[in-house]
C-alpha cells in the first residue's frame, strides 16, 4: 500500500515536472497560428444531383428491393381489443375517488388471475373497440400506437392522461411491406433513396482511397456545377461541418474527399491551395497558441510514458471485466 501511494506521488510530480518545464519553441507556436488561420481554397461539388430521384424509383425497383431485403422489411401487424375506463364508464361520476381506485385495483388483479379480457369488460360494462390488421404510424391514434408499442405484452391496462387503457392482443402477425398503403411504399422508397446515396457516395470514396480519382475525373463530374469557396481558417464552419472543415486542413493539394455540411448534404471537394499569410501573430496571439502547444507537447509525453509503461510491464486488459462494466450502463 505505502509502496502504491509512494509511486503515485512520484508519478504526479514526473508530471508536475514535465508541465513546468514544457516550452514550445517559436517555430512549433508558429506552425499550430499557420494551421489554424491561413486560408484554404476549394472546389466542390453537391453530390445531391447525382443520386436518383425519388420519382424515379419504379415499382419494379421497390419489388426488387423487398425481395432482397425480405426478412428485414417484414411489418408486425396486430389485430387487439381495448376499452377506455374513466371515473364517468366506471362509477357514473367524473371524480378520482377511493372507489375508482378500488375497481382499478379489482380490474388489475382479474388481469394478474387469468380473467378474460371480455369477461371483465361484461363485469364492468365497459364498452370495447377492435381494431384488426393495425400497423404502427406516426400520426396514428396515440391510445392504438401505446399499445402497439406494448405488444410484447399481450394483456394488460395502462394510464394514459385522463383514462385507463385495458387491452388484449389476439393476434401478430409479421407481413411482407403492403406498397398499396401509401405510408408503406414511400417508407420503401426513402430506404432505396437512401442505399443509393450510400453506394454512390462509397463508389466515389473508394475511388479516391485507390487513387483511381483525378482532376479530369472531377472535372467530368462537376461539369457547370463545380463551386469555389476560400474557407478562412480551420474554425470556419459557416459552408461546411467543422469536422468537415478540419479534415480538409489536414489534407494537401490537390487531393478529393468528400465532407458534409451541418444538414447531412454531401459534397466532393478538391483542395485547391492556401493563401500566404500575410497577417502577422500578436503577441496577445502568441501566447494562446503557445499555451496550446504546450499543452499538446505535454499530452504526447503522457501518452509516450502509457505507452512504455504498458510495453514494460505488459498490461493485460481483462475483456470478460470490461464488458461486465459495459452491461451495467444498457
Amino acid at each position: 500500500m505505502k509502496k502504491r501511494l509512494r509511486d503515485r506521488e512520484q508519478q504526479k510530480k514526473l508530471f508536475d515536472l514535465i508541465g513546468a518545464g514544457t516550452v514550445s519553441p517559436r517555430f512549433l507556436v508558429n506552425k499550430l497560428y499557420e494551421l489554424e488561420n491561413k486560408k484554404l481554397n476549394i472546389d466542390y461539388i453537391n453530390l445531391e444531383n447525382f443520386y436518383k430521384k425519388d420519382e424515379e424509383i419504379t415499382n419494379e425497383d421497390l419489388l426488387n428491393f423487398i425481395d432482397e431485403n425480405n426478412d428485414q422489411l417484414k411489418v408486425e401487424y396486430i389485430d387487439f381489443k381495448y376499452a377506455l375506463i374513466n371515473p364517468q364508464n366506471l362509477i357514473g361520476i367524473n371524480e378520482f375517488n377511493k372507489e375508482f381506485f378500488d375497481k382499478i385495483d379489482q380490474i388489475e388483479n382479474s388481469i394478474l388471475n387469468g380473467i378474460k379480457f371480455d369477461a371483465i369488460i361484461s363485469e364492468f360494462k365497459l364498452n370495447s373497440k377492435k381494431i384488426d390488421d393495425y400497423k404502427f404510424t406516426e400520426k396514428g391514434d396515440e391510445i392504438q400506437k401505446k399499445i402497439y408499442e406494448a405488444r410484447n405484452n399481450n394483456f394488460d391496462i395502462f394510464e394514459n392522461k385522463e383514462n385507463y387503457v385495458i387491452y388484449k392482443i389476439d393476434n401478430i402477425e409479421q407481413k411482407k411491406p403492403d406498397l398499396n398503403d401509401n405510408q408503406i411504399k414511400k417508407e420503401v422508397v426513402e430506404l432505396i433513396s437512401q442505399k443509393n446515396k450510400f453506394d454512390f457516395n462509397r463508389g466515389l470514396l473508394e475511388k479516391i482511397q485507390n487513387e483511381e480519382f483525378n482532376e479530369e475525373d472531377f472535372l467530368n463530374l462537376g461539369k457547370n456545377q463545380i463551386k469555389s469557396i476560400k474557407l478562412n481558417s480551420i474554425k470556419d464552419n459557416n459552408t461546411f461541418e467543422i469536422n468537415s472543415v478540419q479534415m480538409l486542413y489536414s489534407l494537401p493539394s490537390n487531393s478529393f474527399t468528400l465532407i458534409n455540411d451541418e444538414n447531412d448534404n454531401i459534397y466532393l471537394a478538391k483542395i485547391k491551395d492556401y493563401d500566404d499569410m500575410t497577417k502577422q501573430m500578436e503577441q496577445k496571439d502568441f501566447e494562446k497558441f503557445l499555451s496550446k502547444e504546450n499543452t499538446k507537447i505535454k499530452n504526447d509525453i503522457l501518452k509516450s510514458y502509457d505507452l512504455f509503461l504498458n510495453e514494460k510491464y505488459n498490461v493485460d486488459i481483462n475483456q470478460i471485466a470490461i464488458n461486465n462494466v459495459k452491461n451495467l450502463f444498457q
